[in-house]
């Protein structure tokens, strides 16, 4: 995974939105954060400049510093709002779906459309923190990602 500048963020490589609404986890991204097929995963929403989104698991919220989303959002941890349904704390959006036996998540072009992603779009993954991979649709690291073609699209 390279630092694509000195200082900068670690890119796993690049992820193209697909047809349906797939996206895939670079393997190195599942391994780092310990994710597994069949977890179930949270997706929220990204920075203003950058776009996106972060997907996390509820064990990695749970030790974080924002682990009181989990008592503001009890609904979504606990699966009583629909997959993909969107929830905001008035900050970010949330919603929650599972990793797919290929290592992708499939989300419905509605609920990317209120993530500001489209199908055909190229979003950068990287790590985002010990919280969360990036998945980054805009902005400066986006720009420096597309000068490096060596990057993987997965």
């Amino acid at each position: 995974m390279p630092q694509l500048v000195k200082g900068g963020k670690y890119i796993y490589g690049l992820s193209r939105v697909g047809p349906e609404g797939s996206i895939a986890i670079p393997p190195q991204a599942m391994r780092e954060y310990g994710f597994r097929i069949g977890d179930d995963i949270i997706i929220m929403s990204g920075s203003r400049q950058s776009g996106g989104f972060g997907l996390t698991r509820r064990a990695i919220i749970e030790k974080s510093g924002i682990a009181r989303i989990i008592d503001t959002l009890p609904h979504l941890f606990d699966h009583l709002v629909a997959e993909f349904e969107i929830v905001t704390d008035k900050v970010r959006l949330y919603c929650w779906t599972t990793i797919q036996n290929d290592g992708c998540i499939v989300v419905t072009p509605n609920t990317l459309s209120q993530y500001g992603i489209n199908t055909g779009d190229l979003l950068s993954a990287g790590r985002g923190s010990r919280l969360s991979i990036a998945f980054i649709a805009r902005g400066p690291i986006m720009e420096e990602c597309l000068r490096h073609p060596e990057l993987q699209v997965f």
